[in-house]
């Protein structure tokens, strides 16, 4: 081959490679400039949803805290009675020793009819036997108002262990007088009747009541021994002598005075 070809030839091969990198180029060039020119998108993460998973939640039971049960206190009755009735004494328990008026008794100081009485008892109600005498013919029994008293065996009826109940020493009651005696000057002339009396110094004494014919004639202290009556005329009389102290009072001792005209 001579030169010219060869030159010829190594031209033809030389556009052949500048036509292929010119292709190239423009094969190359709008992607470039596309990749140049648009905006960047940005690439969003997918977010893959974490899925938590569920939990069954179990309750904590709640434990209610232990009440004591509140003691329950019966409720206090009271009787009401009606209007203008006496309200009555409680019965009270079957087993406790009660004695029962049979009608209204007084209820006194001390176990006999010559103690004083300080109040009385009503009819069918029941009161608490506190003492007794021996004989169990006398009852110490509590009365309304916190009062100590007795009354006899014949007018109540009785309930209870009332026998078993402790004896109770009585309050003393006053001596009787010993040795009342008079004298007396009847004075037909005058019209005028003089008696005088002595007796003897009773125990356990506040004092004495001098009656005549059933009424009082006078009371005389504890220290006296002796008494002078201006009598009246015309009738028999008979005086009494009574000893008396706070609880009661001693049998009366009597005397008599005939007629003076």
């Amino acid at each position: 081959m001579d030169r010219k070809d060869f030159t010829f030839k190594l031209i033809g091969i030389s556009l052949n490679v500048a036509f292929i990198l010119a292709a190239c180029n423009a094969s190359a060039t709008p992607a470039a400039q596309a990749t140049q020119t648009a905006s960047p998108v940005p690439i969003v993460p997918t977010e893959t949803a974490t899925v938590v998973p569920t939990v069954a939640e179990t309750a904590t039971p709640t434990v209610a805290p232990t009440v004591a049960p509140t003691p329950t206190t019966a409720p206090t009755v009271v009787a009401t009675s009606a209007p203008g009735t006496p309200a009555a004494v409680p019965t009270l328990q079957s087993s406790a020793a009660q004695v029962v008026p049979t009608l209204n008794a007084y209820c006194r100081k001390g176990p006999g009819t010559s103690y004083d009485a300080i109040t009385f008892l009503q009819t069918g109600s029941a009161y608490n036997v506190t003492g007794r005498i021996g004989l169990n013919t006398w009852w110490q029994v509590q009365a309304p108002g916190n009062v100590s008293c007795w009354v006899g065996d014949a007018t109540v009826s009785k309930q209870g262990p009332v026998e078993q109940v402790a004896i109770v020493q009585a309050p003393a009651l006053p001596g009787v007088p010993a040795d009342f005696v008079n004298s007396y000057v009847c004075d037909t002339v005058l019209k005028t009747l003089g008696v005088s009396f002595n007796w003897a110094a009773a125990t356990d004494v506040t004092g004495y009541y001098l009656y005549r014919n059933g009424d009082l004639l006078i009371q005389l202290g504890p220290d006296l021994t002796s008494y002078h009556d201006a009598a009246p005329l015309g009738m028999d009389l008979v005086y009494e002598l009574e000893a008396f102290n706070n609880y009661g009072v001693a049998a009366r001792v009597s005397t008599k005075v005939p007629t003076c005209q």
